[in-house]
């Protein structure tokens, strides 16, 4: 296939041109081309910024795809300008959505687990955007809206959960690894239990190939998101191990947390369950994952062999974590022994 991937420079998007790549696919890059990858000599490449919607429309309109790869539309307007660019030369637009379209109270999510791809209906949603409600949330229902009400070329919307994994950009993955990795223990707002599905950046990747090519997935909403249900416990577990240690999660109150570490934040913890529906994918495209166990140890052996050169956020106090710990224990031991 032909395909045109807007962005895919790093994280999911770099597996994914490599990944294509390997298939035998031809591929262009629309991308500013401030980060080159290992394959960019294998691609071919439009030098642009989406943003700039008339230097992007001159650039690419009429040009013959197969398909588009879009991971970088935030706004309704990112999208319309997409259709509008492509109608009549490309065959499939791949839209990469988020499981944050679900926040801001518009699923209950105690009576929704797991939640399926329609169990919010945007036909009533406008284009605003509400005091309090975040925006990147919010302007990726925007997109969905419009293109299940405009979309003039067969699209796939593919929704994902925070995404783990190596070499991960937002650091949420050197969060828990760099922790595991010096082998001390970890505390977790005991509020926040809820169980939950992440997703491997190598799975994301391969799941968005399998969707595009899929002939069952045109004009349709899917989630991907790793099959096994997780607890924060369940999660630390093989992570520890991995990192050759055994893991210790101690559930502190918020309360008492903040007395101490006033912005404490463990990736991936919540009070709500968390858990997608996978069926429509598995049905409609084959939808699978890496068994959590192996891509947590590929995971951690990266980042002991790649340490970024910053800290995870919040490790200049990891001392005062792991003291918190240690008093919080004792102060549960000193209530039994009391009883």
């Amino acid at each position: 296939m032909k395909i045109l991937v807007i962005g895919g420079t790093r994280y999911m998007g770099r597996i994914m041109v490599q990944n294509l790549l390997d298939q035998g696919d031809e591929v262009t890059i629309f991308s500013r081309g401030n980060t080159q990858p290992e394959w960019w000599d294998q691609v071919g490449h439009i030098q642009g910024d989406r943003n700039d919607r008339d230097d992007f429309n001159a650039k690419l309109k009429g040009a013959p795809f197969d398909a588009v790869v879009d991971t970088q539309a935030y706004r309704w307007e990112d999208v319309e300008s997409a259709i509008g660019t492509f109608e009549g030369s490309v065959g499939r637009y791949l839209f990469v959505s988020t499981g944050s379209v679900y926040l801001d109270g518009k699923l209950d999510f105690f009576t929704h687990s797991p939640f399926k791809e329609d169990d919010v209906n945007w036909d009533t949603l406008d284009y605003t955007y509400p005091e309090g409600e975040d925006p990147y949330g919010v302007g990726k229902r925007h997109c969905e809206k419009w293109l299940n009400e405009n979309s003039r070329i067969p699209y796939t919307i593919v929704r994902i959960p925070a995404v783990m994994g190596w070499d991960d950009p937002t650091s949420r993955m050197w969060w828990w690894a760099q922790r595991a990795l010096d082998g001390q223990g970890v505390i977790v707002p005991s509020e926040h239990r809820g169980p939950f599905r992440t997703l491997y950046s190598a799975d994301g990747a391969a799941n968005f190939i399998r969707a595009l090519k899929s002939p069952n997935t045109a004009n349709q909403t899917y989630h991907i998101a790793m099959q096994e249900v997780m607890t924060i416990e369940r999660w630390a577990d093989p992570l520890w191990k991995a990192a050759g240690h055994e893991s210790a999660v101690s559930f502190v109150p918020t309360k008492v947390i903040r007395k101490t570490l006033e912005r404490y934040s463990p990736p991936l913890s919540r009070a709500l369950p968390y858990i997608h529906d996978l069926s429509k994918a598995e049905r409609d495209f084959g939808f699978t994952t890496t068994p959590v166990e192996e891509w947590i140890q590929t995971t951690v052996d990266w980042y002991r062999d790649n340490q970024p050169e910053n800290d995870s956020a919040g490790y200049q106090r990891r001392g005062d974590e792991v003291a918190l710990a240690t008093r919080w224990a004792g102060s549960i031991e000193n209530a039994i022994s009391e009883i």
